[in-house]
């Protein structure tokens, strides 16, 4: 349970450096690089961050500093401080961040999760000067029990050359939920990591720390952010069933019986819903190899018969009260076990459990191409998070998207086109293809025509299939050349068709 700041820093060396939170900004100088804790909202610095934006408006408007994250990071964290980042990566989800990327005023790299948490101990990313993390707890010899996420926390602790640790008397102490290696940098060869489970531990449930290196000590008494959720309109539930059926058509053609490989889901409204429409599938004793622990997996934990264990890298709920956190650390205890990025999302061990892969991309095309990061081509959107790591080394990779999306500027567009605007993930990358009409499979030897036929019956919405139809009967699985005037009269009638489509009444 919450407990006073005293009884959380064991470290007496560290005590006599707690201080207020506007004398801790002060050891920030306009170009520093900061790395900093935080994953999709859990474990971020939700005191120092704020405090830091007014600390750089009083060096002055031209005052930028690079900022590193394990993954997003809430607006009420990222947003004050948005006007003086000029360089902002691997991944981000802030509106203020998004307009000033777009605008040329933010420097932006989208990079895998699990390549970026090993590029900062490579130091291809430059010297850390300083790494600001979220603990439930300092220990006795400086070394420091994270809060309910790990992201790159223990990459940034062992890189930077000055510390602030945020110490979270809010949350519950969270020991033991823990597992911390740091990836080996060359000229270390790296070590066949043994795991061959979700629940297996191979490392410390604790960051060593060298305590000399922090600076400050601050308090934070503020839970995370919680993650919002929008009302479903039946669209997610129905994807979700159709992710269920391929999976059990998996079942019964593959013999897995009643047991199904280890899950993986990314963030938002349909992810979460697959998790949730599991406690109504045939699948029981279900493990997750994942990025985060989300709300949906919470339907899952209270049933034993379903539920036998889960690893990521962030706890990252609707509801962030203590009491419901205590809670669902209470119930997972010993099954629940959160990990560096680089573990979560590391390629050999996705590939040796043989890892299930879902995630919610922009839009697909005729060819099983993915689009997860751009609009149009051009405008970014969040990033590709850990959805490459784990869609090239899954057994199953499953892309699930709404049929159409309804735009504000009164189009409603087709999320199956001809070609996405952007690749993200290739086609020999991509097993299946999800949406609320249905689902298209590869998992055999399908020629261009045959996934493409797939994908527009079984997938697109009723209202695009003409035309997509159209479009294929041109050539558009790459049987034969383009006629450009031809094409580009099938894009005419599609921008035509987006503007017709019957949007649904408010």
């Amino acid at each position: 349970m919450p407990s006073p700041l005293s009884e959380r820093i064991q470290c007496e060396a560290l005590r006599r450096k707690v201080m207020p939170v506007e004398e801790a900004v002060k050891h920030v100088r306009s170009g520093d690089v900061l790395a900093v804790s935080g994953f999709t909202k859990a474990g971020e610095p939700k005191t120092f961050m704020p405090a830091l934006a007014r600390h750089l408006a009083e060096l002055g408007p031209d005052s930028r500093i690079t900022l590193y994250s394990g993954a997003s990071l809430s607006e009420e964290v990222e947003g004050p401080l948005a006007p003086f980042i000029a360089t902002r990566g691997p991944y981000m989800s802030s509106s203020a961040s998004r307009r000033l990327i777009h605008a040329g005023k933010m420097a932006y790299a989208d990079v895998h999760l699990s390549h970026f948490a090993r590029g900062l101990m490579y130091g291809f990313y430059g010297e850390i000067d300083l790494a600001v993390v979220e603990v439930s707890r300092i220990r006795a010899d400086g070394t420091v029990v994270l809060s309910t996420s790990v992201g790159v926390s223990a990459e940034a602790l062992a890189r930077a050359r000055k510390v602030v640790l945020e110490v979270n008397t809010a949350i519950p102490d969270l020991t033991g939920l823990h597992d911390i290696v740091l990836p080996p940098a060359p000229p270390t060869i790296g070590w066949p990591m043994p795991v061959t489970g979700v629940r297996d531990r191979v490392g410390l449930p604790y960051v060593l720390l060298d305590p000399a290196k922090v600076v400050a000590v601050v308090e934070s008494q503020l839970p995370d952010y919680p993650v919002e959720f929008k009302a479903d309109s039946g669209v997610c539930r129905q994807i979700a069933q159709h992710v269920i059926a391929f999976l059990v058509e998996c079942r019964d053609r593959f013999g897995w019986n009643h047991w199904v490989p280890p899950l993986q889901s990314g963030v938002g409204n349909i992810a979460n819903a697959v998790i949730a429409e599991l406690h109504h599938s045939p699948f029981q004793r279900l493990h997750f190899w994942t990025e985060v622990f989300q709300e949906g997996l919470l339907s899952l934990l209270a049933d034993r018969d379903r539920f036998a264990g889960a690893s990521s890298s962030a706890l990252s709920l609707a509801d962030t009260a203590p009491g419901r956190i205590l809670e669902v650390i209470a119930a997972a205890r010993g099954d629940l076990v959160l990990r560096p990025m680089w573990m979560s999302n590391n390629p050999e061990i996705i590939s040796r459990l043989h890892v299930i892969a879902m995630n919610t991309p922009l839009e697909v095309d005729l060819l099983g191409n993915v689009n997860s990061t751009h609009i149009e081509g051009a405008r970014i959107v969040n990033g590709l998070g850990g959805s490459g790591d784990f869609f090239r080394n899954a057994y199953l990779s499953v892309a699930h998207t709404p049929s159409v999306r309804h735009l504000h500027d009164g189009r409603t567009v087709s999320c199956v086109l001809p070609t996405v605007s952007h690749v993200d993930h290739t086609e020999h990358d991509i097993k299946c293809i999800v949406t609320e009409h249905g689902y298209a499979s590869n998992l055999g030897i399908l020629s261009p025509r045959a996934r493409a036929t797939g994908i527009i019956e079984r997938c697109a919405h009723p209202y695009f299939r003409p035309l997509l139809r159209e479009y294929l009967a041109l050539g558009g699985d790459g049987s034969r050349s383009l006629n450009a005037d031809r094409i580009e009269g099938w894009w005419r009638s599609y921008d035509a068709a987006c503007l017709a489509f019957p949007r649904p009444a408010a």
